[in-house]
């Protein structure tokens, strides 16, 4: 049996945002986190009499509970605020990897923490339907932050070769849906507050390939959030 509470910094965790994978999770305490569950069955955690359940790929904020019971886990806490825009200094502007980024806008990625490989049926994983695939495809989970100052057009875009969602960490943004890859076609808008992980935006057939609708991240605030990806193997 593996060793409970095992515990590392992600790759991105520093000043402004403590970041913390956690495996094998038994009875550990958490002051003041927003914990997202990186794993295919529920977490359960309790305060007092009172008890809890973060579904799979989903995240809350927690104050001051026990986590009883999870397989992985990770856990973001915001240090400061004082000079935010401070910790992009040392991340990249996206339109370094991207040459088609349009040049004016200020968006930022830290670098990119290689969990390891997760196997699931992606279908019952996320739509909660039931799945006519025999047996769990494997992926690789890969977790990245991406901060953004307040009023920034994160970009209208498609065609990820991945799964994702996304869990806001500090600020407030949206996630939101287009017919066109055109702001005016906008027609599903996610409000994203602190310690909350959207719903896929992909559609994925019962032969597990996937597609995306076009799609975009939009700040109202200064912004950071998390990515989680699936990548195929």
């Amino acid at each position: 049996m593996s060793e409970s509470n095992q515990r590392r910094p992600l790759s991105f965790s520093n000043d402004w945002i403590e970041s913390v994978l956690v495996s094998a999770v038994r009875d550990m305490p958490v002051e003041d986190a927003i914990v997202v569950n990186l794993s295919t069955a529920a977490l359960h955690y309790k305060v007092g009499g009172d008890h809890g359940t973060i579904l799979p790929w989903k995240s809350t904020m927690l104050r001051h509970c026990t986590i009883e019971s999870g397989d992985t886990a990770a856990l973001l806490h915001v240090r400061q605020r004082t000079n935010l825009g401070g910790l992009a200094l040392g991340w990249d502007w996206y339109g370094h990897r991207n040459p088609q980024f349009p040049r004016a806008t200020p968006l930022y990625i830290s670098s990119q923490d290689d969990i390891g490989n997760v196997q699931l049926d992606p279908v019952s994983a996320f739509t909660q339907q039931t799945s006519v695939a025999t047996s769990p495809r494997r992926y690789r989970l890969k977790l990245n932050l991406w901060y953004t100052p307040e009023e920034t057009d994160c970009g209208i875009h498609t065609g990820h070769q991945f799964l994702e969602v996304h869990t806001q960490v500090l600020g407030t943004g949206h996630m939101q849906k287009f017919r066109e890859n055109n702001a005016d076609t906008l027609y599903e808008d996610v409000l994203m507050p602190p310690g909350f992980t959207h719903d896929p935006f992909f559609a994925i057939a019962n032969d597990r390939s996937f597609t995306y609708p076009w799609h975009r991240y939009y700040a109202d605030t200064d912004c950071i959030w998390m990515a989680v990806e699936l990548h195929p193997l």
